[in-house]
């Protein structure tokens, strides 16, 4: 404070205040250059603090470009200033199969080790005809393996035994239908089923097709719920204000926004998202040097059945964590495109 107050009687331009923030130097650098020539997202936080270490939206911009092209900017839905990571909704697509898988197993408790379903590649419910990705027939699988294959037709036979309203409800719980509440331009995320929705939307929506949509940040958010046993904290970008001086004049410290899982429901989801990683679609993402879990997801946007790419999951070691949601738009395989992605962020942090 004396030094802005010498400043101004000398007539001088005085300090401002030096902002830190969450952001971690060589993950945000591993993020940016990861997603080079693609349009998506790559968010990457603590699940613990909610501490985001990275995120990144493409394609970016220069300065200089902005002033110029200030109109086309504002207006068009492309817009190198749309924030992706907190702006941008998107179908989940299979990386809604975790909850889909969750609210199964809550209904069924007793039986979900059960489960058994033989996919030939296709299923047909109400009016539709499903088929898994590129017409793969899985053959018998149980959850979790349904889970390691992202095995569509298993998980739209798994929605006609789940109740519709109790599916809204956990996904509300994970903060669809919410907005993040976070000091960034953000979207709140969509979730439009309810008891009164037609089987051929719940088939829909049970594999993260239909009208859901949801931006990076809550998609990293719902996959850190389970990293950190069910409990999910505010996320934030800003450690601290201090001024000239030093002297700290704001801090942020972490809190806890809800709890909507249990841990036990966490521990068993991490080790059918942990075969994801091992032998299933998310191989890419896989690492020997510590553990990883997560979901591929592959979320169809148009009628020609283009999709764009995602990946979100978890990599620990050593008391270190760190979640990692990456979208890729058109990017077709969660698998092929995503996890990659992923993969070299978990190796920034960890590594």
């Amino acid at each position: 404070l004396m030094t802005q107050i010498t400043s101004s009687l000398k007539g001088e331009k005085s300090i401002g205040d030096n902002v830190y923030t969450t952001l971690n130097t060589k993950v945000q650098k591993a993020a940016y250059y990861a997603l080079q020539g693609q349009k998506g997202a790559v968010v990457a936080m603590d699940p613990e603090t909610g501490k985001i270490y990275a995120m990144v939206s493409k394609p970016d911009y220069r300065p200089a470009y902005v002033k110029e092209n200030w109109t086309e900017l504002n207006t068009s839905k492309n817009s190198l200033l749309l924030n992706r990571a907190t702006q941008g909704l998107y179908p989940p697509g299979s990386t809604f199969k975790v909850v889909t898988a969750l609210e199964y197993m809550r209904e069924h408790k007793n039986t979900y080790k059960n489960f058994k379903y033989h996919c030939t590649g296709y299923t047909t419910v109400g009016t539709l005809k499903i088929h898994c990705y590129g017409g793969e027939a899985h053959g018998t699988v149980n959850l979790e393996q349904a889970i390691e294959k992202s095995c569509n037709c298993a998980f739209v036979h798994m929605s006609e035994e789940i109740n519709k309203g109790k599916l809204a409800s956990l996904a509300g719980d994970l903060m669809y239908n919410s907005k993040v509440p976070i000091n960034l331009l953000a979207n709140s995320s969509r979730f439009v089923l309810d008891k009164k929705s037609g089987t051929n939307e719940m088939a829909h929506t049970s594999i993260g097709q239909g009208q859901t949509l949801i931006t990076p940040l809550e998609n990293a958010m719902v996959m850190s719920a389970i990293a950190n046993d069910g409990v999910v904290m505010q996320p934030y970008l800003v450690e601290n204000v201090k001024n000239i001086d030093g002297g700290v004049i704001k801090e942020t410290k972490a809190s806890k926004l809800s709890e909507p899982l249990e841990a036990s429901e966490c521990e068993t989801l991490k080790k059918m998202l942990r075969k994801v990683v091992t032998k299933g679609t998310g191989t890419r993402a896989y690492s020997s040097h510590y553990n990883v879990y997560g979901k591929t997801g592959s979320a169809e946007y148009n009628s020609a059945k283009d999709s764009h790419a995602w990946f979100i999951g978890c990599a620990e070691r050593g008391g270190k964590k760190i979640v990692v949601s990456v979208l890729v738009e058109g990017g077709d395989s969660g698998g092929r495109v995503a996890a990659p992605i992923a993969d070299k962020v978990f190796h920034a942090f960890l590594d």
